[in-house]
């Protein structure tokens, strides 16, 4: 099949569309490279500054790049607003590849209206979210008082519901965005395939020494953007608090903004990598610390091992941002323990390999188009 992927987070779109090329597919990314990370695209969708370069990108998206984004079997679209756009002027993008296209689906990657409705309203399927822990609003909820309003303007939920209404399915990367897009789209028409690794460009590398005067290093990633969102003003203090701790025995290094084969090489310096507070899901930045070999605090819940069918594997330092100290805990007894921390990180590769291989991935958008 030709496939155009459009728009990408984290590298998701670039590693699908890798395993999508190693099944025999004709691939295209089409993506802005995801700001400073600037992943790898064979089509650039980068936006210049201000309200110019809008005009200029939506020209250049109906004019020279139309002929390069048309006659493909299969179309995903990373997210509603997957090009940096206004959402009328997404809406009418997305209307002509429709058009000049086969079947166009969704990519669930990142937050949407209808994400933040579910999340931030009564009654979440989740017991937690970075909108609300407990019912409670969390600081990410708490620091824009206008950031629910703008995600909630009627331009924007009328054109999610356009891309929801309209799209021949959506593909689902974490268990939460799953559970939150469940109630909008029909189960035939959805399926989860989760985050694809390309492990041919991923491979576990050797542990950092540690003991013996090489203390053990955790790394702390996050988008300075998004500290608050993913829970890391709260992680870093955790993480701190251990180094206050066990001095000249645990490192903190705080990773933010680096292009992502600098990111890579980053983690491969750290022994424990701390992505996220808020996620029942280990994100792409835990997944690649896992398919390297390191240990990683994020979203470990039971649910999402449940979902995915996971019996043995716990690779995953699971963080509780209903309660840090509990957190603290966790972390704690990995990171003083030299051989706990070895046979977890041993575990990482193995489920990466299980859940997150972006062969295995791109079978699963495979199997679901075929179907659908």
């Amino acid at each position: 099949m030709k496939v155009l992927l459009i728009g990408d987070f984290s590298n998701y779109h670039r590693a699908l569309g890798d395993g999508l090329l190693q099944l025999g597919h004709d691939v295209t990314v089409a993506s802005s490279g995801t700001q400073w990370l600037n992943t790898e695209r064979d089509v650039d969708l980068r936006r210049r500054p201000g309200k110019l370069g809008g005009a200029l990108l939506y020209a250049r998206l109906n004019s020279t790049l139309l002929p390069r984004l048309s006659g493909y079997d299969v179309v995903q679209v990373c997210s509603p607003l997957f090009v940096e756009l206004k959402p009328g002027r997404v809406s009418r993008v997305f209307d002509k590849l429709k058009q000049r296209n086969g079947k166009i689906y969704l990519t669930a990657l990142s937050t949407d209206s209808h994400l933040v409705e579910r999340l931030s309203g009564p009654n979440t399927p989740l017991r937690y979210s970075e909108w609300q822990v407990d019912s409670c609003p969390t600081p990410f909820a708490l620091s824009d008082v206008n950031m629910r309003r703008e995600w909630l303007a009627p331009e924007m939920v009328e054109h999610d519901r356009h891309i929801y209404a309209n799209v021949d399915g959506a593909v689902t990367a974490l268990y939460e965005y799953h559970k939150i897009i469940e109630d909008a789209i029909p189960a035939e028409r959805l399926a989860y395939a989760g985050i694809p690794i390309d492990l041919r460009k991923v491979k576990p590398s050797a542990m950092p020494p540690s003991g013996a005067g090489n203390p053990v290093r955790i790394m702390v990633a996050y988008p300075r953007a998004r500290m608050i969102e993913k829970g890391a003003d709260r992680l870093v203090a955790v993480a701190r608090e251990l180094e206050r701790r066990y001095p000249g025995r645990i490192v903190v290094d705080e990773v933010t903004q680096l292009p992502y084969n600098l990111f890579v090489e980053r983690i491969k310096q750290s022994h424990i990598i701390v992505d996220q507070l808020y996620s029942y899901t280990p994100g792409t930045t835990a997944l690649l610390a896992m398919a390297m070999g390191r240990v990683t605090v994020s979203g470990g819940e039971e649910e999402y091992y449940q979902f995915i069918g996971e019996g043995s594997l716990r690779p995953i330092v699971n963080t509780d941002p209903a309660d840090l100290d509990e957190t603290m805990r966790r972390l704690e007894a990995v990171a003083a323990d030299r051989d706990r921390l070895m046979a977890m990180a041993t575990e990482g590769p193995e489920f990466v390999r299980r859940h997150n291989d972006a062969v295995e991935v791109a079978k699963r958008f495979e199997r679901f188009w075929e179907k659908s």
